[in-house]
């Protein structure tokens, strides 16, 4: 399958400069409601989704979409991501409560993903313009520059990263916060497009995540695992963009990653481990 690189590519930077940042800095109070009593969402959010949803689907033939802000209408159209046909997956605005506060970060998110895998990745900055990009198997890039994670074991208390322990159940959520700790620097930017990219440039050398929604964490994980990262679920096993489980890691090794999964998790057990 040709992905149509440069086509999606200007069509979030059209998406951007229509439906974002015309808002940037500029919303009034009834652009912004309650979805959940602990998430909102704004017009920009809607608008961008929209615009992305009406004409990804032209960039590839019998190709469908899935938006975060549809799927919560209609949680039923998940079941688009089990069909035979290429699926294009839209976060439109990644960190709406940063957005909504006027301040970075914030990101636009599509991928592609074909029979359970994800093959192609976007993640674009609107207020700085940068684009980040990745197919499975040909690299991850910023602009034209490849993106490389360095591979080198260091002590915990060098590392910085993510450490989202929000969504961890009682029973994990105690040990994980005492441990972050352990690390140089725990950055909490809620914004995964951010996050990713952070990592796939070694300015963060792992992210540490409990619930894994496909539209926030599927395009990241292409690029991160593109720039050379290792990515895993908390028990080891691979992450796949339509396994509903919870829990993952990112390291910049595997080596490290099993450090930091006994850090910060020691009562998952890691699969096919006999450590």
């Amino acid at each position: 399958m040709e992905i149509p690189h440069k086509q999606v590519e200007a069509l979030l930077h059209d998406a951007s400069e229509r439906k974002i940042m015309p808002l940037w800095q500029n919303l009034r109070g009834d652009d912004v409601t309650k979805k959940t009593p602990d998430e909102i969402v704004t017009i920009a959010d809607s608008n961008c989704e929209s615009f992305l949803m009406e004409h990804l689907p032209n960039l590839l033939d019998g190709s469908l979409v899935i938006g975060e802000e549809s799927v919560h209408k209609n949680p039923n159209l998940l079941s688009a991501l089990f069909s035979d046909a290429p699926v294009w997956i839209i976060d439109p605005l990644d960190g709406t409560g940063n957005f909504v506060s006027g301040k970075p970060p914030i990101a636009i998110m599509v991928c592609l993903i074909h029979c359970g895998v994800t093959l192609g990745a976007w993640v674009l900055n609107p207020i700085s313009g940068i684009l980040t990009s990745a197919e499975k198997g040909s690299g991850a890039f910023e602009g034209s520059t490849r993106l490389e994670i360095e591979p080198s074991f260091q002590p915990l208390s060098n590392l910085r990263g993510a450490l989202l322990t929000k969504f961890l159940p009682d029973s994990l959520r105690p040990v994980a916060e005492a441990a972050s700790n352990c690390f140089l620097c725990v950055e909490r930017t809620k914004c995964a497009g951010y996050d990713y990219n952070a990592f796939a440039k070694n300015e963060m050398q792992f992210l540490f995540y409990y619930r894994t929604l496909v539209w926030d964490h599927a395009p990241g994980i292409l690029i991160a695992e593109e720039a050379g990262g290792f990515v895993r679920r908390l028990d080891g096993t691979e992450y796949t963009p339509t396994d509903t489980r919870k829990g993952l890691l990112c390291a910049s090794s595997k080596e490290m990653w099993e450090v930091i999964q006994k850090t910060l998790v020691p009562t998952i057990s890691v699969i096919g481990s006999d450590k």
